[in-house]
């Protein structure tokens, strides 16, 4: 599940007030050096998906479903992929102190290090998707986030009134 880092990759990543934003990480690649494959678009999508709530907070929490886990992720736009907090990491079957956090991050607390994953799949708002690139994060944050190897795989989303709306 877990893949090495290729060349050196800075990400940095906001987080409400905790601002943890992320700019970027590198390519992916399995243990035997070959490319990993490219991701495929939405895998399945709900007729009638809902729409991501607004909490009371202003921000849009999505109840996901990884690798059949529920998690909690906090929308982030700013993310470049999904970010686990530890915790959340052990509820998906990973051991946290086993993982290669060959990543430098950069938060409002100054530098961490994070580790690369893929997700097998994940699920929000009615939408699957397989082979998610994610990051787990040494240390603990506040929240785990939906970034951009998510909502970017998608062909768009909006903020409405009832909600995010996520489209395949």
């Amino acid at each position: 599940m877990t893949g090495s880092v290729s060349g050196s990759a800075v990400l940095a990543a906001a987080v409400g007030t905790s601002l943890l934003a992320a700019w970027g990480f590198g390519a992916l690649s399995d243990k035997s050096a070959q490319a990993a494959p490219q991701p495929a678009a939405v895998v399945r999508m709900l007729e009638t998906a809902p729409p991501i709530p607004r909490g009371p907070d202003g921000h849009y929490w999505a109840r996901a479903e990884v690798a059949g886990q529920p998690v909690a992720l906090l929308v982030d736009t700013g993310a470049a992929a999904i970010v686990l907090r530890s915790a959340d990491a052990r509820v998906l079957g990973l051991n946290p102190e086993s993982l290669d956090y060959g990543i430098a991050i950069r938060t409002a607390s100054g530098m961490a290090q994070a580790a690369e994953i893929t997700l097998s799949s994940v699920t929000v708002a009615g939408v699957e998707m397989r082979d998610v690139a994610a990051l787990v994060v040494q240390g603990d944050l506040p929240h785990s986030l939906l970034g951009m190897s998510f909502l970017g795989r998608l062909s768009g989303f909006e903020a409405t009134p009832e909600g995010l709306l996520l489209r395949p």
